[in-house]
């Protein structure tokens, strides 16, 4: 049970960083046809401890990658730890906003997304591990627009959205409160930045908000269909690209079922708007530390180390 939980949350990272064209298994069509998923462990020759007490954490990453290049030479634009508490059944949510001025091992200081075609996904690990003191056990990449058909093929995704939201470069034009949208929109909805007061910061919590309404939905639908679920795996085996059976990830998703979307935490990391040369940054809070190391502990932020919506207060 507890080993599910991981591939599914892994799996539900999908609906928020952007899922991809692929299939369950070999790949069903040439690589240079089709972006890809990439699910894996952190470390090469290590087996991470599912059982037991011990967090597991997965690193997620968006690639903003373009058709022709591989994800792994993109840009990390969307980046996600994902903690899980297998004993108390909780998630934590704690995005890290693309601009964050950070050490790159090996290059020097810049924005933490560039670690990616720097050194792909095993740079970018480093990278977060050296910043956050946390150790990761599996890391997801893919890329943005697969988001669209992944929503589309399960009817659309209902998301209460917290304010209006309006801006030409994304797409979005959203009024406040509950819709329902298709691929393109929830796809906006994960994107923009420019309509936000806070920018990356709320755009990462947005992101956070899309993968939560991806799972309530899913219970929800679930309660009144049983057979509702096939439709979500349906849009996953056409969505995903992995070495995953298909009795595993039948399983994965009938274990996302128990995971109840008021047990997760939806954080990003505070900070600060600046410059460097050029550059416009991100300098993270030097309080994060305590958010990191609490989070390292057991995958669960203690309330009073929770830092503030970075979108409370807009209308």
């Amino acid at each position: 049970m507890r080993r599910r939980v991981v591939f599914v949350m892994a799996s539900l990272t999908l609906w928020v960083t952007g899922t991809v064209a692929g299939s369950i298994g070999p790949a069903a069509a040439p690589a240079s046809a089709l972006p890809r998923l990439v699910i894996g462990k952190a470390h090469a020759g290590y087996t991470p401890a599912i059982g037991g007490t011990k967090p597991i954490f997965i690193l997620a990453l968006g690639s903003d990658a373009r058709p022709g290049t591989a994800i792994e030479d993109g840009l990390s634009d969307s980046i996600h730890i994902i903690a899980i508490n297998p004993e108390k059944d909780k998630i934590s949510i704690l995005g890290l906003p693309r601009d964050s001025y950070v050490e790159i091992p090996g290059f020097g200081s810049n924005k933490i997304n560039a670690a990616m075609p720097e050194g792909g996904p095993a740079l970018t690990i480093k990278t977060v591990e050296n910043l956050t003191g946390i150790t990761f056990d599996y890391y997801v990449l893919t890329s943005f627009k697969g988001v669209e058909t992944a929503v589309d093929n399960i009817g659309g995704v209902k998301i209460d959205v917290p304010f209006a939201m309006s801006n030409s470069l994304s797409g979005t034009s959203f009024a406040a409160g509950e819709q329902t949208f298709n691929g393109e929109e929830a796809l906006a909805f994960a994107r923009d930045r420019h309509s936000l007061l806070s920018g990356d910061f709320g755009r990462s919590e947005d992101q956070g908000r899309l993968l939560l309404a991806v799972l309530t939905q899913l219970r929800q639908q679930y309660a009144k269909d049983p057979g509702v679920l096939f439709t979500y795996i349906g849009a996953g085996l056409r969505n995903v690209q992995t070495d995953l059976s298909t009795q595993e990830v039948l399983d994965f998703a009938f274990t996302a079922l128990s995971i109840n979307p008021t047990h997760v935490q939806n954080m990003v990391a505070p900070g600060s708007v600046g410059t460097s040369g050029s550059l416009s940054i991100v300098n993270l809070s030097p309080s994060n530390t305590t958010l990191y190391k609490d989070l390292a502990d057991d995958g669960i932020v203690e309330k009073k180390n929770v830092p503030p919506s970075p979108t409370a207060g807009q209308t």
